[in-house]
């Protein structure tokens, strides 16, 4: 039967080096879905002539602004969403924030503002980000402490509560990585400020 540094000893000489690369290959898969690799210059310098030339009098300069902003980000935005992120500064880092988290909050178009789409205000997702934060890294104490008393009774029940707490530091953290964007893009005044 394996006790407890048994089986620490194998998370870290086999299980360790699978988990980087896994942690590797999620964010190669999520700089391709969410458009985070490379952007060359021309196709910046492109998507920025083509906004500044006023899209709003010209519906193929609408659209041809649409199709230059697929082709350097990787996806599709609607047109409301690429005029109000060019409005502001670091549009394209705004973009991605509003496809990350375009289930919790979304453009109203007529307000030109960002709004909730769970009537929540800026506030709760700040807080919902902080907590998430403090949950996943301030769980570790009780959990270590609870691993290290069972694992004189039952090994398995120990490295279960170490590995459920990996897992569940990870997706607290995920989470209030989604909920800061959030707030930073329901505060878009005060993070993405409006160029002059």
């Amino acid at each position: 039967m394996f006790n407890t540094s048994d089986i620490i000893g194998y998370l870290i000489k086999y299980l360790a080096p699978m988990s980087v690369a896994f942690v590797n290959f999620f964010k190669f898969f999520n700089k391709i879905k969410f458009g985070f690799l490379h952007i060359s210059k021309s196709k910046t310098e492109r998507i920025f002539t083509l906004f500044s030339q006023d899209p709003c009098k010209n519906t193929a300069n609408r659209y041809a602004l649409y199709i230059a902003v697929a082709d350097a980000l990787g996806s599709f935005y609607p047109i409301p969403e690429i005029e109000f992120a060019f409005a502001r500064s670091n549009p394209l880092l705004m973009l991605r924030a509003m496809k990350a988290v375009r289930h919790m909050v979304g453009l109203n178009a007529e307000q030109k503002t960002i709004e909730s789409t769970r009537k929540k205000s800026a506030r709760y997702f700040y807080v919902q980000s902080n907590l998430s934060f403090g949950v996943a890294a301030f769980s570790y104490f009780p959990v270590m402490a609870l691993a290290i008393f069972i694992q004189h009774k039952s090994q398995v029940i120990g490295a279960f509560l170490v590995i459920s707490y990996v897992v569940f530091a990870i997706l607290g953290f995920w989470r209030g990585l989604q909920m800061n964007r959030a707030y930073q893009l329901m505060q878009c005044d005060k993070f993405y400020p409006k160029l002059a």
